[in-house]
This record gives C-alpha cells, structure tokens and sequence, in this order.
C-alpha cells in the first residue's frame, strides 16, 4: 500500500478553507464576547442605581434588586462560559491544522503567520484568546463578590 503524492492544490484549497473557517469562528467568539461584555455593563449599571439608591424605599430596593442582578449576572457569565471555551479550542484546532498545511506547503504557501517560516507556536494561540477566555470566569468572580456585598451592606 503506497502513501499517496501530496497535492500542494488540494493543500492549497484546504488551507483556504481553514483560514476561512477560521476567520468565521473568530468572528463567533468576537460577538459572544462583545455581547457579554454589553450586557454586563447594563448589569452593573444598573446594580450600582440599585445599591446608590437614596430614596426613602432605597434600601428594600437595593435589597431586593442588588442580589437579584447579581445572581443574573452570575447566570450569564456561567452560561457563556462553555460557549466561549469551546470557540477557544476550536479556534487551537483550526490554528494546528492550519501550522500542518503551513509546513506541508512550505515556500509556496503565503506567510499566514507573519512570514515564511514563522509559524505560531501553541503557547502563542493560547496567550492570545486569554482574554476571551478570563472574561467569563472574571464576570464570575465579580458577581459572586458583589452579590455578598449586596447581601452583607444591605439588611
């Protein structure tokens, strides 16, 4: 059984195809990101009316309002979080396959990582989606701090 002649046009058309699976994938993690981000700031604009609150009811309402913003908030960082992760590695993968092509086209290929011969590393692609990654763990954190906040100044 013989091994089959590469095709640099297959590999070509493949690494085309990666790229731009790529390219959409990226889009994908850029618009859950950016959503959270919204709509954690709604959040915490409107935790901090809640807990500023000066009005004689003020204080029932930061009561209320504090903490149920918080768990909302805490939901929603919880929930994007496996949908961002999953971009993440998807986005390794597709950068694995695409460093695989990369190599196999050698010279012919155009420098898709910032020249000939210089192909990421893995330890490259993870520092650069750690951003997108510590977002929703951060908002997980920040809401689980405010919520005892809201719990602990409010009676």
């Amino acid at each position: 059984m013989s091994v089959p002649a590469p095709d640099p046009a297959a590999d070509a058309a493949r690494l085309a195809a990666v790229r731009e699976e790529t390219r959409d994938e990226l889009g994908l993690l850029h618009e859950r990101v950016n959503a959270l981000l919204g709509a954690e700031a709604f959040l915490t604009i409107a935790y901090t009316a809640a807990m500023s609150n000066g009005a004689p009811w003020g204080r029932v309402f930061a009561g209320v309002a504090a903490p149920v913003l918080a768990v909302l908030g805490l939901l929603l960082a919880l929930l994007t979080l496996p949908a961002v992760r999953g971009a993440a590695r998807i986005l390794l993968v597709l950068s694995a396959q695409q460093d695989e092509l990369f190599g196999r086209l050698g010279g012919t290929a155009p420098g898709y990582h910032g020249g000939a011969g210089r192909p990421s590393s893995w330890a490259d692609q993870r520092r650069a989606l750690l951003f997108f990654r510590a977002v929703p763990v951060l908002f997980v954190v920040v809401w689980i701090a405010l919520g005892v906040l809201a719990l602990v100044l409010v009676p």
